[in-house]
């Protein structure tokens, strides 16, 4: 009998794909008051308390059809009732800028991956509205998450200091979800909708072909990682061991060490996700319109169903 490794870290992975795409998702905007009354689902309608500006949060999968349709709608909708004073895009300028530059409107590569950043973008274009970019940049992502990664590879090899920190921020995660816990949300009620779901296979095709379009030597390079860690021992020198009666020593070691390297890749993974993609994008500052005073919205995530912010003043 031939024992293979299982895909330990196939495993991790299709649970942080489920954990971005399904799990339900808090935003917290210093707010008064919240409701799903005015746009039905995926949409969370609130008064920011500091400036007693109306705000409507757009809950969206990237590249999900549904999801542009949404946005597009949202857009539209106030901007011809004139409600409308801004759209905030969940995206840098550098990140914007390259978008639009590669996928213009009208382009076989946009409607490839049309996605609801640029629809709603275009819907505000349309309409002469204020689009304003309000994410981290992505070079300072890129960095942070180099730097996590270099910092969780040095913390496990240092069980004493290095593994409590690590523990540390999955504490500091889960405490923040449930410091949370009773702010206003986007709930799984609002992922249950026909069209949402229809939408999501797309999204699950566009957004991995489009990260290679965008970057196709940094995701080759993933791949490489994720097949070299799916190590094991050929069936062929498997079955040569056990012709010559020999102990499979050689086989329980080499699953234990693809094992522990799983483990290491799902751990360094989850880290970098729960701190630079999420916890250290958490506070976006946002300045409307040059007349009136910043806005600073507060965005507590517990789910990447990535916003789009729809912004309106009244």
């Amino acid at each position: 009998m031939v024992n293979h490794m299982p895909r330990v870290h196939t495993a991790g992975l299709a649970l942080w794909i489920v954990f971005l795409y399904v799990f339900p998702m808090t935003a917290r905007a210093q707010i008064e008051t919240a409701s799903h009354q005015n746009f039905g689902k995926q949409v969370l309608t609130l008064r920011e308390k500091q400036s007693g500006r109306r705000v409507h949060l757009v809950g969206t999968m990237h590249y999900n059809p549904a999801s542009a349709l949404k946005a597009q709608q949202v857009v539209e909708k106030l901007a011809d009732s004139n409600k409308l004073s801004s759209v905030v895009i969940e995206m840098c300028p550098k990140r914007f800028t390259s978008m639009e530059k590669n996928q213009p409107r009208g382009s076989s590569r946009r409607r490839l991956l049309d996605n609801e950043m640029q629809v709603a973008a275009d819907a505000a274009r349309d309409r002469q509205i204020e689009i304003v970019l309000g994410d981290q940049c992505i070079g300072n992502i890129t960095e942070n998450a180099g730097n996590m990664l270099k910092n969780s590879l040095s913390d496990l090899i240092t069980p004493t200091k290095g593994w409590p920190a690590i523990a540390r921020d999955f504490r500091d995660f889960l405490r923040r979800i449930r410091a949370n816990s009773d702010a206003p949300t986007i709930k799984v009620d609002d992922i249950a909708d026909p069209l949402f779901i229809m939408g999501t296979p797309v999204s699950l095709l566009r957004y991995p072909l489009a990260l290679f379009l965008r970057q196709p030597l940094q995701v080759l390079g993933l791949l490489l990682v994720v097949e070299l860690l799916d190590v094991g021992v050929p069936v062929s020198t498997a079955m040569s061991l056990e012709q010559s009666n020999s102990i499979p020593i050689a086989l329980a070691a080499v699953n234990v060490l693809a094992l522990v390297a799983n483990v290491i890749f799902t751990v360094v993974l989850a880290r970098i996700i729960l701190v630079v993609m999420l916890k250290e994008r958490d506070e976006v500052k946002l300045t409307p319109h040059p007349a009136t005073q910043t806005l600073t919205i507060t965005l507590t995530l517990t789910l990447t169903l990535t916003l789009t912010l729809a912004l309106t003043l009244t």
